[in-house]
């Protein structure tokens, strides 16, 4: 068949050439005939190419799909003349141009192919399904349609793994593995009194991951009926999973550590961690021993940034050997429409399938239980509202996340009678709260125009719609407010290293973890939810992505095709911005937000060997006893000139590391190698904040062939004088550009 389809797309080539030759501008279009009817499938093609020779006039043919089973049609490319003939024939229903759709996805991969130019599911469709992704996560729930394994081919015989249970003894609770879910194993499940014996998900947390890391396509997956309705899908759907249970929810370090360990012989490629720990060393932290083994063996590891922000130094998972991942949003918002009484419609943001009727609109400040708590009844939490000045009313809320959730305020306020509620915040990445009350989330302009109708008018009410989708809003992606910052353990580690969809995500759920936590339990095949937790699972699919095309790359490689190629603009084609509106500096999104089509060819790669980590920690001065722990092995430390000649693609340039007052220098080293055309030049080019002027010595770097590794030096000169004292840091990047590939990589010095 295969061989047909080519003959038929050169023909179709043949066609267009005849076409040009007389002029005749030529067009793909659908030719339906209705049903097969009776017909074998090989006379309905045969009839194709009738109809064909019938209109132009030879046997030359530009068919490009026969449509023989379902139903009965073809394409094939045609001058409009040749369609409007086709057309006019006897059993023809429709003739029509072919036209490019775009999938109607749980949306955070669309979004993130509208910058490559095209969807990288259909490069990665037929390839790559020998690429193994473990999950340290709350397992999976495998009867998911995002796990069915239709169309995949056998579990690479390298796979040492097992599906373990072992210790169930329901066979109701028993896990199956396919094609898709190849192994699933399960840590600590007893200590905590789990319902589940095995790697089985009770809280959709791990299913979650799973289903965005390698889901399969799943049609009308939604979330509330309506809800981000589309075709549900991970970023590497050919490759396999791996479960790893850690989290019952809690997540034990002896757990993580046994799991990471059977990942390691079982034969993963990648592996997901969206959990972490807040640690001050690299020898005392679970995740970065664990992954530190890993990146030994070959396995790539990407790790959630954390949800501490928008705090200064809140990063976590910071050990240059993994990839940190921080949040950030995508062009799609579940809006509420907040009708006021003066007829002016005020857009929020909820997943809220409930409405209200006309409704009194009140402050929660006006419907405190005593005169001196009006300050906690306008946060709505705790026990300060009066219930009948709240009973059938909507009440606007001063919403801190850090005081009370979303759902602890609704639920107080169901429980006093309340109609709806509108949470006040001034967060413009805060993510859409479940809402079983009727009720939005409402920011900025919205949130003011609200507060100056209660204030400037008498008898205030409102209507709450359900909330409905919108996609390609503007701007996006911008960075989620509780994205952890950096910097981290070590200043001259730039994290996170970048940021993915984490706002908002939809995908894969535990049917038996409800959605809400009060009432009426609410249960869904696919859930939204928010967090690092969920940009992780999209940076591990696009290492994924990029693994199965590049099997012999190090973790290290991987990691710089992602770092150099990330996106620095939004969909307005202006610098990404932070939460707050300002732009995005690189403590907040490292390099940008992941391109995995752009990762897939790099140009250049910055390449860290494990002997050069553990270079890397000589020079963090710990102990011979410390890095054994660290490497697992005998070690005499060789250190680096400076920590911050490790090879990363990004580069962190603390104030300690300048000398002299006024005018102060630093240098690091970096080495690249070529993984693009044999022959190949590059330039530099450099932006650099006010102050800081910046040598690279080579500017130029010409390569012979493949895989040559050439090195550079970097000189940053700072000049205090000419940059505010209030500055702390400075940032700016350093380019490597030939005639194909921008190599880029971000740069943030210590100024004061």
């Amino acid at each position: 068949m295969l061989g047909m389809e080519r003959v038929f797309f050169s023909l179709a080539a043949l066609a267009v050439l005849a076409a040009a030759a007389t002029n005749e501008p030529v067009s793909k279009y659908i030719v339906y005939l209705g049903h097969t009817g009776s017909s074998k499938p090989e006379a309905v093609t045969s009839s194709h190419h009738q109809i064909l020779a019938s209109v132009k006039g030879s046997k030359e043919s530009s068919l490009v799909h026969s449509y023989k089973h379902g139903f009965n049609g073809f394409s094939a490319f045609l001058t409009e003349a040749e369609a409007d003939s086709i057309a006019k024939l006897p059993g023809v229903v429709k003739v029509f141009r072919s036209k490019k759709l775009s999938l109607h996805t749980t949306r955070s991969w669309d979004f993130l192919d509208s910058f490559s130019g095209g969807p990288h599911i259909q490069l990665n469709s037929s390839s790559g399904s020998d690429v193994i992704v473990g999950v340290l996560d709350t397992g999976v729930w495998p009867e998911s349609k995002s796990f069915d394994d239709a169309g995949m081919g056998p579990v690479p015989k390298r796979w040492k793994g097992v599906c373990d249970n072992s210790k169930v003894t329901n066979h109701s609770h028993t896990i199956h593995c396919n094609k898709k879910i190849v192994g699933a194993r399960s840590y600590g499940h007893s200590d905590v009194g789990s319902r589940y014996q095995n790697a089985r998900d009770e809280e959709g947390h791990g299913t979650h991951t799973a289903s965005t890391i390698a889901g399969s396509l799943v049609k009308d997956a939604t979330f509330l009926t309506t809800l981000g309705k589309g075709v549900a899908r991970g970023g590497h759907p050919s490759a396999r999973l791996a479960i790893y249970r850690v989290c019952t929810p809690e997540c034990e370090v002896d757990s993580i550590l046994a799991a990471f360990d059977d990942a390691i012989h079982d034969g993963v490629d990648i592996l997901s961690l969206s959990l972490g720990e807040d640690t001050t060393g690299y020898d005392g932290d679970s995740i970065s021993i664990g992954a530190f083994h890993a990146m030994q063996k070959g396995i790539f590891v990407s790790c959630s940034a954390g949800n501490g922000g928008p705090g200064f130094q809140t990063i976590e998972n910071s050990a240059p050997w993994i990839l940190t991942v921080g949040a950030s949003t995508i062009d799609r918002k579940f809006s509420v429409d907040i009708k006021l009484g003066n007829s002016k419609t005020i857009q929020g943001i909820a997943m809220n399938p409930r409405r209200t009727d006309i409704s009194t609109l009140i402050l929660g400040g006006d419907a405190s239980s005593r005169s001196d708590r009006i300050g906690q009844a306008r946060l709505c939490a705790g026990r300060f509202l009066d219930g009948k000045k709240v009973k059938g009313k909507i009440v606007l809320c001063k919403y801190s996340r850090g005081v009370a959730s979303s759902s602890v305020i609704q639920r107080h306020l169901k429980e006093l009678g309340a109609s709806g509620v509108i949470l006040g915040i001034h967060n413009t990445t805060e993510a859409a709260s479940f809402l079983d009350l009727a009720g939005a989330a409402v920011t900025g302009s919205a949130l003011d125009e609200i507060n100056a109708y209660l204030k400037n008018s008498r008898n205030t009410t409102a209507t709450i719609s359900p909330a409905h989708t919108i996609i390609q809003t503007t701007p996006a992606p911008i960075i989620a407010d509780f994205s952890s910052r950096g910097p981290g353990i070590t200043d001259g580690i730039l994290k996170p290293d970048l940021v993915a969809p984490g706002v908002d995500i939809l995908a894969a759920w535990s049917p038996e973890q409800p959605i809400n936590s009060y009432g009426k339990p609410m249960y869904t095949d696919f859930n939204i939810i928010s967090g690092t937790s969920m940009s992780c699972p999209h940076a591990s699919a696009a290492a994924a992505f990029v693994k199965s095309r590049h099997p012999s790359w190090s973790p290290a490689a991987i990691k710089s095709a992602l770092m150099t190629t990330a996106r620095f603009l939004d969909n307005t084609k202006s610098p990404i911005k932070d939460h707050n509106g300002e732009e995005a500096s690189p403590f907040v999104m490292g390099a940008g937000q992941i391109d995995p089509v752009a990762a897939l060819s790099p140009g250049l790669v910055y390449d860290i060997s494990p002997d050069e980590y553990t270079k890397f920690l000589c020079t963090m001065n710990y102990t011979r006893d410390q890095l054994e722990l660290m490497t697992g092995k005998n070690l005499s430390c060789a250190p680096l000139d400076s920590y911050l000649d490790l090879n990363y693609p990004s580069i962190a340039v603390p104030i300690a590391q300048f000398g002299g007052p006024n005018s102060t220098k630093a240098v690091v080293n970096r080495k690249v190698t070529n993984v693009g055309a044999g022959k190949s030049v590059y330039n530099i080019s450099v932006e650099a904040p006010a102050g800081v002027t910046v040598a690279v010595f080579p500017p130029q770097l010409r390569f012979k062939s493949v895989f040559q590794v050439l090195s550079f030096q970097i000189q940053f000169t700072v000049d205090s004088s000419k940059f505010p004292q209030t500055a702390l840091w400075g940032y700016g990047t350093l380019t490597w550009k030939s005639e194909k590939h921008s190599v880029r990589s971000v740069f943030i010095l210590g100024l004061n």
